[in-house]
């Protein structure tokens, strides 16, 4: 074997580790590429989930304070026809006792 033959395979060597190296730097770049893509959506899958358990909550939140609503002007409904049923009982008992409290002096 002469060296010509031997320089000629070192440098087709040579030429086949850089080809490699091309290779494998560009399939590096690739993943990473890929790699950012699916980082991206995982955090954008994870931001919808996030938000629709939001308007979950939201909704139930207003639903229980409409139900409280209710609920409070049930018992306001209630206390008035309390109110209404005495003041038509003793309305004109109190009329009196106020009227004599206030004006009356002993």
């Amino acid at each position: 074997m002469d060296y010509t033959m031997l320089i000629d395979r070192i440098l087709e060597a040579e030429r086949s580790a850089r080809d490699v190296a091309e290779e494998v730097k560009t399939q590096k770049a690739n993943f990473e590429a890929e790699l950012e893509q699916e980082k991206a959506a995982i955090a954008q899958k994870y931001l919808d989930r996030a938000g629709t358990w939001l308007e979950e909550l939201k909704s139930q939140e207003e639903e229980k304070k409409e139900q409280l609503i209710a609920a409070q002007k049930v018992r306001l409904a209630d206390a008035e026809a309390k109110m209404e049923r005495a003041y038509t009982r003793y309305g004109d008992n109190w009329v009196d006792t106020l009227f004599h409290q206030t004006v009356d002096i002993r």
